[in-house]
């Protein structure tokens, strides 16, 4: 029976604009024949502001027609730039996964969102990263070490590995997740050794070993609303739409392949141009996270392009977590907004993303994350910005009390 039938569309989206996974010719970290426990969900957003639940979880899927023990078992977790070689944050399992059955397996808690839905079979205080980090079911309850960063090759303590936007991985790492999204094993539940193939990103569905034996088969993943880049922008600090699957259409006007970024700025055609920042309402552009994509997958920069994902906010920025971008054939293109410096957030929250022209004269204050995120600082006028001994001797005394 299938372990998250509902993610098999979503999962065709992420190899169409992925590229498909690479093949192997013998399996490093897996078992195809379905003999043995898999992870079947991550989930690491639980209790961030705007997520969907309260609390970290990692799911396991029996595939076989038989209980197993999980006895001398541990979940495990590392960031996604651990180059130590040592994973951490052990979770000791006891127990036994029914047949065709899932195991939740609770981890770090927070103050936003739903408490899950089901009582976890397991529970464990290790906070996961909500965007990128390796997880791994291990036969022992020590601490894995000598495991190096890339393709994880054959390992007797190790039954399944899923990186997820990381640096370790079984082949290919999984698509990044988010506070809103995980990353779940596709309909097939079929441990294929490339984590890129077997997971795709979508809203959490955690299981435990309540929801039965055998799996019923989930209502199909509904689907994306169609809604302009401003509808998903809003006029507020944050998206309206936070959680939800939503396509829309844009011209793209930025991307960032390489670097930190991981992603690329659309922006609505025929927007821009001159414009008054104290009466313009709502961006009409938007960030498109393409997690683990490759340069390739990019668009090219003035391209029309459809984009379909889960919308949220980043770092107090809008986005689109995207599964899917396909090329369309549309008139119009963005002009620069010609705006003066927007003095309010409200001001620069209405031109999140856009395309600019900065009217006036500007100093370049800070270049420092240029090459990693593409930007650069600005001062109004024709001087830097003034530090504060531009004005009082470093050694004078302060004029407000120590703490």
């Amino acid at each position: 029976m299938p372990v998250h039938s509902r993610r098999l569309i979503g999962s065709l989206a992420t190899l169409a604009l992925l590229g498909g996974a690479a093949a192997t010719a013998a399996p490093a970290v897996a078992a195809p024949d379905g003999s043995a426990v898999v992870i079947s969900e991550v989930y690491g957003g639980g209790g961030s502001g705007g997520a969907t639940f309260n609390q970290d979880f990692v799911e396991l899927y029996n595939p076989t027609s038989a209980p197993i023990s999980l006895a001398g078992h541990s979940v495990q977790y590392r960031s996604a730039t651990n180059t130590t070689g040592n994973f951490g944050g052990v979770v000791s399992l006891t127990g036994t996964i029914p047949a065709k059955g899932h195991w939740l397996v609770g981890l770090g808690t927070g103050t936003s969102g739903a408490s899950l839905p089901q009582t976890p079979d397991t529970t464990g205080g290790t906070a996961l990263s909500a965007t990128a980090g390796t997880v791994v079911l291990a036969k022992q309850t020590t601490a894995l070490t000598g495991i190096p960063a890339g393709p994880v090759s054959a390992n007797a303590a190790i039954v399944d590995l899923v990186g997820y936007g990381a640096n370790t991985f079984e082949t290919a790492a999984a698509p990044n997740a988010s506070i809103s999204t995980s990353v779940a094993r596709n309909a097939t539940g079929v441990d294929t050794d490339s984590n890129l193939a077997d997971f795709a990103a979508g809203a959490p569905t955690p299981t435990s070993s309540a929801g039965g034996g055998t799996d019923p088969e989930p209502e199909p993943e509904p689907e994306p609303t169609d809604v302009t880049i401003a509808q998903i922008q809003g006029t507020g600090d944050a998206t309206p739409l936070a959680g939800q699957r939503v396509r829309t259409r844009g011209v793209v006007t930025a991307a960032y392949p390489t670097g930190g970024f991981r992603g690329l700025f659309i922006q609505t055609a025929g927007t821009g141009g001159a414009i008054d920042p104290a009466t313009h309402d709502g961006s009409d552009a938007l960030f498109v996270f393409m997690g683990s994509a490759p340069a390739s997958s990019y668009p090219a920069i003035g391209s029309h392009v459809a984009v379909t994902g889960t919308a949220d906010e980043f770092f107090g920025m809008t986005q689109i977590s995207a599964t899917g971008v396909a090329p369309v054939a549309e008139p119009g293109s963005v002009a620069p907004a010609q705006v003066g410096w927007p003095r309010t957030a409200e001001e620069r929250e209405d031109l999140e993303g856009m395309l600019l022209a900065p009217q006036g004269a500007f100093t370049v204050a800070d270049n420092y994350t240029l090459n990693q995120y593409g930007e650069i600082r600005l001062a109004a006028g024709t001087t830097t910005l003034p530090q504060p001994t531009d004005v009082r001797v470093r050694s004078a005394p302060r004029p407000w009390p120590s703490r």
